[in-house]
């Protein structure tokens, strides 16, 4: 379960750089008019955040069902 979080959160981490990364590129290759920055970009940096999404996606989903797995079991009776 740890291992998963870290997956999850590593995986979210690389998404948000490189979301960041992505954009603010894509916006200064269009302020300078360099379309080869434009295409650098996409094809070096879409493939890798793709993949980083699709397992950041599947870390997510298991996380979110061992939680709901876990509050579904009953709890022991506690005594005084």
């Amino acid at each position: 379960m740890k291992l998963i979080q870290t997956i999850f959160v590593l995986t979210l981490a690389a998404l948000l750089v490189g979301g960041v990364v992505f954009v603010a590129g894509q916006a200064i290759a269009l302020i300078v008019g360099n379309s080869e920055w434009l295409t650098f970009l996409n094809d070096s940096l879409k493939d890798p955040m793709c993949i980083a999404a699709s397992i950041c996606a599947i870390a997510g989903f298991l996380l979110s069902y061992k939680r709901h797995q876990k509050q579904g079991q009953p709890e022991e009776a506690r005594t005084l």
